[in-house]
């Protein structure tokens, strides 16, 4: 009895053990996931859009669930690279026989091992299998990606071109208000009539708002920066104008082609068809069953010792009173002709995006080249002359009001247009399969 309460004690202090250790290895893992989402150091300089894309590719929380599921199907792999397709089975049996002319009783006892082998090929079309779903798995992550990091991008630039709105708006409200009292001034020495008076400083409440509306307008922004880099609101660092970037090289035709080759999302539709065209290749191999071979040693009677070798086979039972696989293989066939139709959908998807982006980047480009930058220097300038000729009376307050609306609906335009520009080489980029993320030069 004693030897048994020990075994008892040893074998509950092993299972507790066991239980600590899982508990332990199970809070490293977290706080590796934990880690492994954590934003790295100078994210919030966000100074460039390689430093950008790669923050938000660190932080973002669908890039780590196409990562975990890509190691979730490298664990499957392991899984099916296993020999065998079930643990040995150890057996034994003990009796003790009486017969009425013996004395004593006879104990009889059989010992068997028995081990089911695959001859079917089962292993190989898991293997493959498995191959097949991590390689469908890494085109998900890929196609995360390629939306995580446009989607960092173009945040980015709605940020910079938010902020650079804001000090332009800032300008002009100074100077909007300079005027409006110079006008105001002017009417009480009776130099001006007191409507023209009103329009000035109308035109002063008018960039007023503007200015508070681009205030909010940068900080929603940044606020969704922020979020995408995981980094505090408040710490983001951005550059004072919109970068410069060069034309894209390259027709339609050369988009279109690049897409079809290394888009995610045509990788992921090929992916998953070749998926499950390994399903259907493993549920027919199943079909073949598996025989199950056995060594045993018996003892019959008093001084008999048996020993041999056994065969299990499992019988075929024709559906639907046994299992044949005939539903699954026709699930599957059903399956592998939806793939082919979505692969051909995702393949005209993508071309159908590519034909967009392409004829929206190239008239942003001729949209942005219109306002030159010769033009912009000497719109800024205007506004500062415009102001002085008022200031001088060298020009009236109706005819300078009009030419700074004139002026500002340019300057602000020039904004606009190169903001467009941007995310259309983004959208661009992020439908053909271009890198994401490289430098655009300096700022205009």
């Amino acid at each position: 009895m004693n030897r048994k309460l020990g075994a008892a004690a040893i074998a509950v202090a092993w299972m507790c053990a066991r239980g600590r250790a899982s508990h332990a290895q199970d809070n490293l893992l977290e706080r590796e996931a934990a880690a492994g989402r954590r934003s790295p150091a100078g994210c919030a300089d966000a100074r460039d859009a390689a430093t950008v894309v790669a923050c938000a590719l660190a932080a973002s929380p669908e890039v780590a669930e196409a990562r975990a599921l890509v190691d979730a199907a490298a664990g499957r792999r392991e899984t099916a690279a296993v020999v065998l397709p079930s643990n040995p089975t150890l057996a034994g049996t003990i009796s003790n026989r009486r017969r009425p002319d013996e004395p004593r009783s006879v104990p009889n006892w059989s010992v068997s091992l028995a081990q089911e082998i695959e001859i079917g090929g089962q292993r190989g079309a898991r293997l493959e299998v498995a191959d097949a779903e991590r390689q469908a798995r890494e085109a998900r992550l890929r196609v995360a990606t390629e939306e995580v990091a446009a989607g960092a991008l173009t945040a980015y630039y709605q940020a910079i071109a938010a902020r650079e709105a804001l000090t332009f708006a800032t300008e002009l409200a100074s100077t909007a208000r300079a005027l409006a009292d110079y006008a105001e001034a002017r009417a009480h020495e009776e130099l001006v009539s007191g409507v023209e008076a009103d329009v000035a400083r109308a035109e002063a409440t008018r960039i007023g708002v503007i200015r508070f509306e681009a205030e909010r307008h940068l900080a929603e922004t940044v606020a969704i920066l922020a979020l995408l880099l995981d980094v505090p609101g408040a710490r983001v660092a951005l550059p004072p104008a919109l970068p410069a970037s060069a034309p894209l090289a390259g027709d339609g035709a050369f988009f279109a082609a690049q897409a079809l080759r290394v888009r995610g999302e045509v990788a992921a539709a090929e992916a998953e068809q070749r998926l499950l065209e390994r399903r259907l290749a493993l549920v027919r191999r199943e079909r073949i069953s598996s025989p199950t071979v056995s060594l045993f040693a018996e003892r019959g009677e008093v001084r008999d010792h048996i020993f041999g070798v056994g065969l299990a086979v499992p019988l075929p039972v024709p559906a639907p009173i046994g299992r044949t696989r005939a539903g699954e293989i026709s699930e599957a066939i059903a399956q592998l002709r939806a793939a082919q139709s979505s692969r051909e959908l995702a393949r005209r998807r993508v071309l159908t995006e590519v034909a967009r982006a392409t004829t929206a980047y190239w008239a942003k480009v001729g949209e942005a080249a219109l306002f030159e930058p010769a033009l912009m220097s000497r719109a800024r300038a205007d506004l500062t002359a415009l102001r002085d000729a008022l200031a001088a009376r060298r020009l009236t307050l109706r005819e300078g009001l009009s030419w700074q609306r004139s002026l500002i609906e340019l300057l602000s335009a020039d904004i606009d247009a190169r903001l467009a520009k941007l995310t259309a080489e983004v959208e661009l980029r992020r439908v053909s399969g271009l890198p994401l993320g490289a430098g655009g030069g300096g700022a205009r």
